[in-house]
């Protein structure tokens, strides 16, 4: 997959992730990058983000969200 402009493709966590533990009833999700567009400045394939909605996909039954580097909250590292 590739991504264009200014968006980031993430993989969604399936698994809960024990170094960082989401708040309950929070929105938020993690993933990790798996293809960003020439326009991101700071989010780099493998990164493992936070982030909230973004236009989710399904390929070769994964489950991928779509979204612009901007809406990204967060990058961690465990």
């Amino acid at each position: 997959m590739r991504a264009l402009k200014d968006c980031v493709i993430i993989e969604r966590d399936v698994e809960e992730d024990s170094f960082f533990v989401l708040p309950p009833g929070d929105p938020m999700e993690t993933g990790k990058a798996i293809a960003v567009g020439p326009d991101c400045k700071e989010i780099k394939v493998g990164d493992c983000l936070y982030f909230g909605v973004g236009q989710e996909f399904t390929y070769e039954k994964k489950n991928y969200v779509v979204m612009r580097e901007p809406h990204i909250t967060g990058v961690f590292y465990g």
